[in-house]
């Protein structure tokens, strides 16, 4: 269980012994993907599950200091799972729990827009040409001061954007955040799973 997750295919988890429920299940699977995947990825925890029992988890690629996820999905036999190494967010990994705020249609996939409404789900992070990725970053990581710490992002693979990936200091889960620019060149951050913005707005840093 040691051996380091591959960057395409998978390594398999064998857990022959589990909780005595779905929530012991998935903290057994917590620490055997941190067994397996801790020489190279610090894993910071869980993102979002699906139907099929596949769980997605959040962590950082040690060698390259950049954020991955790592896809735990049921791979047959009991007990076993296959984890793979995920670079960029696309319909092949579990979407987190929410709702679209315009129409009310349950998430289904990491795409931009509402399949049902055509509302963009995701905001405006990585889409603005005017400001530049690490000014972005500031503004983010200055909007979300106090209520998450700024974990990093993730690329998605249908457009030019990124996700940012946050820990929520009152609960300490992990969540996605979505940023929506606002007027005056402004960005508010919130959290994507509820669509539901936090209060402070600010101006990304001027270039000296």
């Amino acid at each position: 269980m040691a051996e380091r997750p591959q960057q395409t295919g998978g390594t398999r988890l064998d857990l022959p012994a589990l909780g005595g429920g779905p929530e012991g299940l998935h903290d057994d699977l917590l620490d055997a993907v941190r067994e397996t995947a801790g020489a190279g990825f610090e894993v910071f925890g869980e993102v979002a599950r699906d139907p099929a029992g596949a769980v997605l988890y959040l962590a950082r690629d040690l060698t390259h200091a950049s954020l991955v996820a790592l896809r735990a999905a049921p791979a047959g036999p009991p007990d076993e799972y296959l984890l793979d190494v995920v670079h960029h967010l696309d319909a092949s990994v579990p979407a987190p729990d929410g709702a679209c705020a315009r129409c009310g249609a349950p998430f289904t996939d990491w795409a931009r827009f509402c399949g049902r409404c055509g509302a963009n789900v995701w905001g405006d992070a990585g889409g603005d040409a005017t400001r530049s990725r690490e000014e972005l970053a500031n503004a983010v990581q200055e909007a979300a001061r106090g209520r998450y710490e700024i974990l990093g992002e993730m690329g998605r693979a249908d457009w030019a954007g990124v996700v940012y990936f946050a820990r929520d200091l009152a609960s300490g889960r992990i969540v996605a955040l979505r940023v929506q620019r606002e007027a005056d060149q402004q960005y508010s951050v919130g959290k994507t799973n509820v669509l539901r913005r936090l209060s402070v707005s600010v101006t990304p840093p001027r270039k000296p």
